[in-house]
């Protein structure tokens, strides 16, 4: 293989790492204390919060506890699965019969109108963090989430 050629398969590898890595399955977000982090759930989803550069969380608030169930566990102290919990009743009060059966976006979409919520999560020392609950398509959805701390101005974590 000639040199150019050498370049091209490079060039694809490069790619295809950067494609790969990108398909992980975690997306980090930088945040402070003043932000409100998004997190993207979806029905039939467990979505983890990875809070191991934060610290370990002291208190969680959020104000939907029917249709937001959050666990931790003894050997996971600095993680916090987030389970959505919608039942059938619930999908038949926002949906008519014609439309229960509709798209996953446009189920998402209802979802979110009515269940979004916000969580709190407490540390040592009067620390927090603030996040956003909000329904998308599976396709969408945060499978792990690592908040990295930052700092800026009077905000921190």
């Amino acid at each position: 293989m000639d040199s150019k050629g050498e370049e091209i398969v490079n060039w694809i590898f490069a790619l295809l790492i950067i494609q790969a890595a990108s398909n992980t399955g975690v997306r980090e977000v930088k945040a402070t204390g003043c932000d409100i982090v998004r997190v993207n759930v979806s029905l039939g989803m467990t979505t983890v919060l990875d809070l191991a550069d934060v610290g370990e969380p002291t208190l969680t608030l959020h104000a939907d506890e029917e249709h937001f169930i959050l666990k931790t566990h003894e050997n996971a102290k600095r993680s916090i699965a987030i389970l959505p919990q919608v039942t059938e009743q619930d999908l038949r009060k926002i949906f008519s019969q014609e439309n229960y059966s509709k798209a996953e976006p446009q189920l998402s979409q209802g979802l979110d109108k009515v269940f979004r919520t916000n969580l709190f999560v407490f540390f040592k020392n009067n620390q927090r963090l603030m996040f956003q609950l909000r329904f998308v398509p599976k396709a969408n959805a945060d499978y792990v989430l690592r908040i990295r701390p930052e700092f800026k101005g009077g905000c921190r974590v």
